[in-house]
């Protein structure tokens, strides 16, 4: 078996298409989203096990730089194809030498771990990985790259058809579902520059009105662009009377599909806009055969309970961070920094571009 790293386009195009397919694979190690961490200054290399030329397991790594700190983060992973998943251990001291060789001060890994059955084909149950915890320290302590923690997952198991999945719900939710249907809003797949622009316009008046934050159209726009390229993602723009009211952001990974982001502007009367985004891409997730999707993690209270209409169950991943410190002088200085920048971390990236 041989190990290589590189960011060349045509492994990183092969790359990809493991990632697309293998059920344990997460839009978090796409070549496309990891090449976003760019605009902040940060490195990217993708690691890849290679048996007679072929990929048969690897990893995606972000390298952020800040002045002489740089740190190894592999947000997702390792991932296998299936039989091959016993050379994880073995192959976890090929990643620290590699950190080490990045002249990193840190490495960090978040596993997809779980117990669940109903998520099985997607995660490793804990009895497979049980050696990370004698190799590596648990925990993370390096935030600023977003790693795996958990799936938020609509199942569509017993379900033939979308409608079959609607029927399941409560009569509310479905009223919900097919009100804006009924109110002439019309929902589109939307490749154009113009109209994702639109869309994103969006989702960034919902983040302010919201009182969070998202990445600006100028850094997000080059990912987005290759990834709907690739027909790895889609963006939904809801419109009503020729107007744009309601947009969200989907990427394909893993056998199925992630809800990235999305945002609803108020209107009156309220017709459920929300209900629509989620509803399309529920239904492109029974086209494209998938067996659930992922609403996605995380949120308000409301998001959350939003999201739960769905039928989804979320669950969190079994101790999925563990990192280890390879040069504990440079690290605890770094932690030093980064205490001392606390304050400031809604400004954190924009701190960390200046320092490419």
């Amino acid at each position: 078996m041989e190990l290589i790293f590189t960011k060349d386009e045509k492994w990183l195009a092969k790359w990809d298409a493991f990632i697309v397919e293998n059920p344990k694979g997460s839009h978090l190690i796409l070549s496309d989203w990891i090449k976003s961490y760019k605009s902040y200054g940060f490195d990217f290399e993708v690691g890849l096990f290679l048996k007679d030329d072929k990929i048969i397991g690897g990893f995606a790594a972000v390298i952020p730089k800040v002045l002489f700190f740089k740190f190894y983060i592999i947000p997702h992973g390792l991932i296998y194809q299936s039989g091959y998943e016993t050379h994880f251990e073995g192959h976890c001291k090929s990643i620290k030498n590699r950190a080490m060789k990045r002249g990193c001060c840190y490495l960090q890994l978040s596993v997809p771990i779980s117990s669940q059955p109903i998520i099985k084909s997607h995660v490793y149950h804990p009895n497979e990985v049980k050696f990370l915890k004698t190799i590596f320290n648990e925990g993370k302590l390096f935030g600023y790259v977003y790693s795996s923690y958990g799936i938020n997952w609509v199942d569509f198991k017993g379900f033939s058809e979308p409608e079959n999945l609607l029927e399941q719900l409560t009569p509310k939710v479905r009223r919900n579902v097919r009100m804006p249907y009924n109110k002439n809003a019309k929902a589109n797949f939307v490749t154009e520059l113009s109209e994702i622009k639109k869309g994103y316009e969006v989702i960034v008046e919902n983040a302010r009105q919201a009182n969070y934050s998202v990445r600006s159209f100028k850094d997000f726009k080059p990912t987005i662009l290759r990834l709907i390229e690739k027909q790895l993602a889609y963006v939904v723009n809801c419109k009503v009377d020729g107007e744009v009211k309601a947009s969200g952001i989907f990427v394909r990974s893993g056998g199925f599909i992630t809800n990235i982001t999305g945002g609803v502007l108020r209107h009156k009367p309220d017709i459920k806009l929300g209900y629509m985004l989620q509803w399309e891409i529920i239904k492109e997730s029974f086209k494209l055969g998938s067996k659930g999707y992922n609403i996605s993690m995380g949120g308000s209270h409301g998001v959350q309970d939003f999201k739960s209409k769905f039928g989804a169950e979320t669950i969190n991943f079994e101790s999925p961070h563990y990192h280890f410190i390879l040069k504990p002088f440079y690290f605890k200085l770094f932690r030093f920094f980064d205490t001392y920048l606390k304050p400031y971390k809604s400004k954190i990236s924009v701190v960390l571009a200046k320092f490419k």
